[in-house]
């Protein structure tokens, strides 16, 4: 990248870094720290929940999906308004009536303290894989465009996002965010339109484009999974909406990272609101990453690639990233580059902070957390972040997965369980508070058997698709603890 190009993002880093510290500045408190003294606006809220969820993987996995399939994806966006419509208008409402600083502090109401710091370890771990996986998804990019090491590329992710959370923490998310989540849709669109012109240029129109595109089923966005296997394919409308509803349940109904802007909106309606809007937000801001793939396949079928390859499998999951470093010009490579940096480090902002939220209030209540304290275990965080990323750079190697589906898959291996032990205490009379945790735990086990399933069976494919890792994980943890024996009666 040229000087131009650097000092775009070199902007957009101190423009974060600078919102972090001024957000930093009013809090007295450790909790004040972790919960933005509970006054955050619910259209602020809006975009932190779409940033949070946007990440890399949506930022470079989308367009590769879109680029080596189609459109399917999208139909995922139903499954997760649905699941959103139930958070909202369910446990939502139930949290904020019980006045809680995190999720798991309803499982301590609902079951025992056993539960409770069980499912908060569960989420610590699971919420650290999967965030681990975007990092590594972010440092591939950032590597092809700023043409340095992957691993510098980790390690400079890691320590910004640490950096302006542990000058702000959930202020700083929240409002960083909002920059950020502006800076990577303002990426995305204006990659599209430099690519429109390009072909424009080569005599490729607008409506031809479009054409050629339909004619290929690039833009097919519902599959009916007509001749599909339901179990092993994640392609089907039907498997879709099941996935990606019990993956919003899990993630934004159970999942600290996500939960922690409800909790702190100014009012429960606006929680409620927040919420439901970021799912009808996802549509379009999905499609637009869509159409960033499609219109790179249209490109590549007309111009060449020059500079880079589209071949391997390596290859296409660098196309978006390549087409960005050979072909964008200087200043608007550097702006749709900000584009990816921004959804890299956001999600890594909401995570540090929920993490380190649930390690205080629910896993080591007792003691006493000072602001530094608790600016240090953030620190903490962001260094095992960074290992997390570095296993997966090996784990791509073993995989034939394209990226989104690395990172949402990573994402199921301990949430079905602790959906699951969710499901429990909302539906079930009170059980024991032990039986519950082994029910997690088994839960636990069926994910990573499912994530693992091909390797520990020495399969050639998958035989079950990651949609259905929550959903069977989560019934598993279910069905075990409603064969448990009641708790007494107090």
């Amino acid at each position: 990248m040229g000087w131009l190009d650097w000092s775009v993002v070199g902007a957009y880093v101190a423009l974060i870094v600078g919102v972090g510290m001024r957000a930093g500045r009013g809090a007295k408190s450790a909790d004040a720290h972790l919960r933005a003294d509970r006054d955050l606006p619910a259209w602020a809220v809006v975009f932190s929940v779409l940033a949070t969820e946007v990440s890399a993987a949506t930022y470079i996995g989308v367009p590769e999906s879109a680029f080596s399939t189609n459109w399917n994806y999208l139909q995922f966006a139903i499954g997760a308004l649905l699941g959103k419509i139930i958070v909202g208008t369910v446990l939502v409402r139930l949290y904020w009536r019980l006045n809680l600083p995190t999720a798991y502090g309803f499982l301590a109401t609902r079951i025992g303290p056993r539960t409770q710091r069980a499912t908060a370890m569960a989420f610590v771990v699971g919420r650290l894989i999967g965030s681990g996986v975007r990092t590594f998804i972010a440092a591939v990019a950032f590597a092809v465009v700023a043409q340095v090491d992957l691993f510098a590329a980790i390690v400079g992710i890691c320590c910004i996002a640490t950096i302006y959370t542990m000058l702000g923490g959930l202020k700083a998310v929240v409002w960083t965010d909002v920059a950020q989540g502006s800076i990577f849709f303002i990426g995305a669109t204006t990659a599209v339109v430099f690519a429109v012109l390009k072909l424009d240029e080569a005599g490729v129109g607008f409506g031809s484009a479009v054409s050629e595109a339909l004619a290929a089923g690039k833009l097919q966005f519902i599959n009916l999974g007509a001749g599909e296997n339901m179990l092993a394919s994640h392609k089907p409308l039907l498997v879709a909406i099941i996935g990606g509803a019990f993956l919003t349940l899990a993630t934004h109904g159970t999942c600290q990272e996500n939960v922690q802007h409800l909790l702190n909106v100014r009012t429960e309606k606006g929680a409620v609101r927040s919420l439901i809007v970021s799912g009808l937000f996802t549509f379009p801001i999905v499609g637009m990453f869509l159409s960033v793939g499609t219109v790179l396949w249209v490109y590549h079928q007309h111009l060449p690639a020059e500079g880079y390859s589209i071949v391997g499998k390596d290859e296409v999951r660098r196309v978006f990233p390549n087409f960005i470093m050979h072909v964008m010009p200087s200043g608007l490579r550097g702006l749709v580059f900000a584009g990816l940096f921004a959804a890299a480090v956001a999600s890594l902002g909401a995570t540090i902070n929920a993490v380190v939220a649930t390690w205080t209030k629910d896993l080591f209540p007792a003691r006493t957390n000072t602001l530094r304290s608790v600016r240090m275990l953030m620190a903490g965080c962001g260094v095992v972040l960074l290992g997390v990323a570095l296993f997966f750079v090996w784990w791509a190697e073993q995989s034939s997965d394209d990226l989104v589906n690395i990172a949402l898959s990573a994402m199921t291996v301990l949430y079905g369980g602790i959906l699951g032990t969710f499901l429990c205490a909302l539906l079930l009379p009170r059980r024991r508070d032990g039986f519950v945790v082994l029910a997690l735990c088994v839960g636990i086990v069926a994910g990573a058997m499912l994530f693992f399933h091909k390797q520990i069976f020495g399969l050639p494919e998958p035989v079950i698709a990651w949609p259905w890792f929550i959903p069977i994980s989560s019934l598993l943890t279910f069905g075990v603890t409603a064969c448990a024996p009641r708790a007494p009666r107090a």
